[in-house]
């Protein structure tokens, strides 16, 4: 390597004849495989337990045609009458007339807007979900290219680490000869000078061989399978390169994003270069939540010393207030949630915004930073821990500042000096502050192994770098310097690096501390500069407002939602669709703006209008939006319209009232979504499947499960798929011999999307608790199950049995079934699974003993006996070290 470069102290590991370029990047990834948790480096999880089905979802134009065919398709199969064109016609008119004065006022959303816009208009539309091994199936170049997005904490840089692990398992994309994943924010100038030119063997040098310099044999072959298109590059964290790219790797960078396959991960900002492929990661589902919980206690009762109802707990209050729920599904923040419950009383916790959530978990730190410096905090307010420290908090939130003004996210031992000077007034320990574990070593190093203060440092997630940016940007709000703060806004608030800053900024303003910022920050916000189309600006403040209103009734709330509501006004009664789409998008992701009474009132003026059309309009965009919490006006207005003469109507009626939850899980609700059930028209029938689905246990009345299980008769398929979904989402009440054997007999049917919904119905119907009777039936079956839904269930519920069951491509084990109050330990594992069930019948299956044995990692499966029990009894095996 060049002398010039920057090497961590190390020893070669070999010569450079034994380094095995592919082998020891696959050894890197396989023993990098655990999740670190955010606030606690030194603690990790495997990764097959942390990371918990992130969606992926691709987005294609084909899709919009398949839905414009859709849509055609069902007009022509309604009653066409004179009247009806005449309205149609006349609407038009309307439209064009309307759209006249939007073009003079700068509403050509297209023509003004087009080149900021372009990636939210490509992404945000319908979505189908992926698999990660098919990522590339759409690309349709010759080099594959796909752009990842996801917003803030939503879990980019998992997915990353995710198929690599895979990959060098050898599991996905074996078309790759070698996976190369480059940390983005980690190709710096101190790490690669300005002094010289860089090309690809650089990058692989310098991020996965920095003790060994590599020979020229082996450069020779590495760039080979560059040019033969074997190598996968997978660039993680565009969005925290992008503003400050060195200008000696400007070069080669361009050059893997044009001439190489690569992946590129980025929160949503605008990109230049075009993709093919463009995926969004869109965080937790509403089940994810409730395994990514029960497993996160599962791995930490013994550390935290709690009990098995802690997750429980935790997940009640969690589905308690939709303001916490929305929070949860942000993969970063429930971590987060999950590490502060056992160190907070949360029982009065009613509002959680990412702000209360940030400013939580810095609390905590604080105080772990007390207690290791032998400082009592048990009696300390929250205020009194920030000002014993104020210094290292003030610290902090320059510095946080002055990296994102600077487009720093790595930060050099000499950046942290310079803001060290700038800050003469304050007696500053950066060795210190590094203790506290908001700040990250570039080489993951355990804070003290090292002289920390000779590597560079980083925010343990770059939404604490934002938070403490939002927190010195109040601060100076607050100062005799105001102005500097007023410009900064003026300046940024479109600029998508910051937004997060000001999003933040907004919730800290809740505090008492903050006060006197509120009016000079919503004044600055909503004063000129505003961007021209409003669509920019529209989207800040929805997601600014979301996160204020919560904690606070300051008067400028109710100014600020007002001013929210004129925007849904014109958007959701006009058929501005471009703009629709980034509305609902911004909307879609608050937590609270929607169940607030000025919002609804606003749906319910707009749906208080004699033009059927234009009432349509109204229900489509607010079928797309979250409304848990609705006021009993709109609920009735909702339900009206489920007995409307229109069939359109009654469908989007049913689909609003399925978003509501299972707050609206009233006896009128059902009652009416039990007549929907019945409809003439399949796409009502549909839509009622879907709403009583979602509105879950509390609509397991034996009614509603009748009437499910009639629709799983239907003879249109996608009826009788949604009756299989809702089913499995009723809860115990649904677990009869009638169901079970009902979605039995649905995985035999020709649909292959019928037969998936019924298996995943039955695998969560088995977490509540089945009977053995229903095992039985269930065994028989097991065998044709898809390979991506065969599951084994851990049953937790009182009344259930534990089994244990093997299946191969020849056929199945019969199941062995345990006894109550039975532990599973090593040797009961090794008699009684291995010896007595598995070998028995293993041979009647594979008579030429040519098989492989699998399992999981559970304890009994990991113990050295039992290793070497497979070791002396299997013709092969897969160890828990592999």
């Amino acid at each position: 390597m060049d002398s010039g470069h920057e090497k961590r102290p190390c020893t070669p590991t070999s010569t450079r004849e034994q380094i095995n370029i592919i082998d020891q990047v696959k050894n890197k990834y396989k023993t990098n495989s655990g999740i670190k948790r955010t606030v606690n480096e030194e603690k990790s999880f495997p990764i097959e337990q942390s990371y918990i089905n992130l969606a992926i979802v691709e987005t294609k134009e084909q899709h919009e045609k398949e839905k414009k065919l859709k849509e055609q398709d069902q007009k022509a199969k309604e009653p066409e009458t004179k009247e009806q064109h005449e309205k149609e016609k006349k609407l038009k008119e309307q439209d064009q007339k309307a759209k006249e004065p939007e073009k003079q006022q700068d509403f050509s959303l297209e023509k003004q807007h087009d080149e900021i816009l372009r990636t939210y208009e490509e992404i945000y539309g319908v979505k189908t979900s992926i698999d990660v091994e098919n990522i590339f199936q759409q690309c349709k170049d010759q080099i594959k290219k796909v752009f990842v997005l996801g917003r803030a904490g939503i879990g980019k840089s998992t997915f990353c680490q995710y198929v690599t692990y895979r990959w060098a398992k050898g599991e996905i994309w074996s078309e790759y000869e070698l996976v190369i994943l480059i940390r983005l924010r980690r190709l710096t100038d101190s790490r690669y000078p300005p002094s010289k030119k860089y090309s690809v063997n650089h990058l692989l040098e310098n991020e996965y061989f920095p003790c060994d310099e590599l020979s020229h044999a082996q450069i020779k072959h590495f760039k080979q399978l560059c040019n033969k298109g074997q190598v996968l590059w997978i660039l993680d964290g565009y969005d925290e390169f992008a503003q400050n790219i060195p200008e000696q790797l400007k070069d080669v960078f361009d050059h893997v994003r044009e001439t190489q396959h690569h992946i590129l991960t980025s929160r949503p900002y605008a990109i230049k270069s075009s993709y093919d492929v463009k995926l969004e990661i869109t965080g937790f589902t509403n089940d994810n939540i409730v395994k990514y919980v029960d497993q996160f206690f599962d791995q930490t009762m013994k550390e935290i010393n709690t009990d098995s109802f802690e997750a429980q707990k935790l997940l009640r209050l969690l589905k308690s207030n939709s303001s916490i729920w929305g929070v949860a599904h942000i993969p970063v923040n429930l971590e987060l949630i999950c590490s502060l419950w056992s160190n907070n009383d949360w029982t009065e916790t009613t509002v959680l915004t990412m702000t209360v959530l940030y400013d939580n978990i810095i609390e905590w730190q604080c105080r772990r930073y007390l207690a290791n410096k032998n400082i009592n905090h048990e009696d300390l307010t929250k205020s009194a821990v920030y000002d014993k420290c104020n210094t290292e908090l003030q610290f902090l939130e320059y510095l946080s500042f002055k990296g994102m003004e600077c487009n720093k996210i790595m930060l050099t031992p000499a950046f942290l000096i310079e803001a060290k000077d700038d800050l003469k007034s304050f007696v500053i320990d950066i060795p210190q502050i590094l203790k506290m574990g908001i700040l990250k070593s570039y080489d993951d190093k355990a804070i003290g192994t090292q002289n920390q203060t000779e590597k560079q440092h980083y925010f343990v997630h770059l939404s604490f770098q934002e938070h403490f940016a939002a927190r010195n940007l109040l601060r100076i709000l607050k100062s005799t310097d105001r102005v500097k703060a007023i410009n900064f806004i003026n300046s940024n608030k479109y600029n998508q690096r910051f937004h997060f800053v000001f999003v933040f900024a907004s919730g800290l303003l809740a505090q008492s501390h903050y006060k006197s910022c509120i009016e000079p920050f919503w004044s600055t916000v909503q004063s000129e500069p505003i961007d021209l189309v409003g669509v920019k600006h529209i989207k800040l403040l929805i997601a600014c407002v979301d996160e204020f209103i919560g904690q606070t009734t300051a008067p400028q709330s109710t100014l600020l939602l007002q001013s929210i509501s004129k925007w849904l006004a014109f958007c959701a009664s006009h058929n501005a669709t471009p703009i629709n789409k980034h509305l609902i998008q911004s909307l879609q992701q608050t937590n609270g703006i929607l169940n607030t009474t000025i919002i609804q009132k606003t749906f319910l003026q707009l749906l208080d209008t004699e033009d059927p059309n234009e009432e349509r309009t109204v229900y489509l965009f607010i079928a797309e939006l979250p409304i848990t919490e609705p006021i009993p006006k709109l609920q009735s207005k909702i339900l009206a319209a489920l007995y409307d003469m229109g069939f359109n109507a009654r469908a989007t009626a049913s689909t609003i009232i399925g978003n509501f939850g299972e707050k609206a899980a009233t006896n009128g609700v059902i009652a009416a979504l039990l007549n929907a059930i019945r409809d003439e028209e399949s796409h009502v029938r549909w839509r009622a499947c879907e709403a009583l689905g979602k509105l879950g246990e509390k609509a397991a009345t034996n009614e509603v499960i009748a009437a499910l299980l009639s629709a799983m008769r239907d003879e249109e398929s996608h009826v009788r798929e949604e009756a299989c979904e809702a089913l499995g989402k009723l809860g115990e009440k649904a677990v009869t011999n009638e169901v079970i054997a009902a979605l039995i007999n649905a995985t035999r049917v020709e649909e292959y999307s019928v037969r998936r919904k019924a298996w995943e119905a039955l695998g969560k119907l088995g977490e509540k608790g089945v009977t053995n009777e229903m095992i039985a039936g269930l065994v028989n079956e097991l065998a044709d199950i898809p390979e991506n839904i065969r599951t084994v269930q851990r049953f937790q519920h009182s009344g259930s049995t534990m089994v244990w069951g093997a299946v191969s491509y020849n056929g199945k084990i019969p199941l062995k079934f345990i006894e109550e109050g039975v532990k599973i330990n090593t040797k009961h594992y090794q008699n009684e699974m291995l010896r007595s069930t598995l070998m028995p019948n293993i041979s009647t299956l594979y008579s030429d003993n040519q098989w492989i044995f699998q399992q999981d990692s559970a304890p009994a499966h990991k113990a050295k006996s039992t290793q070497q029990w497979l070791v002396d009894n299997c013709p092969d095996f897969i160890s828990s070290e592999e």
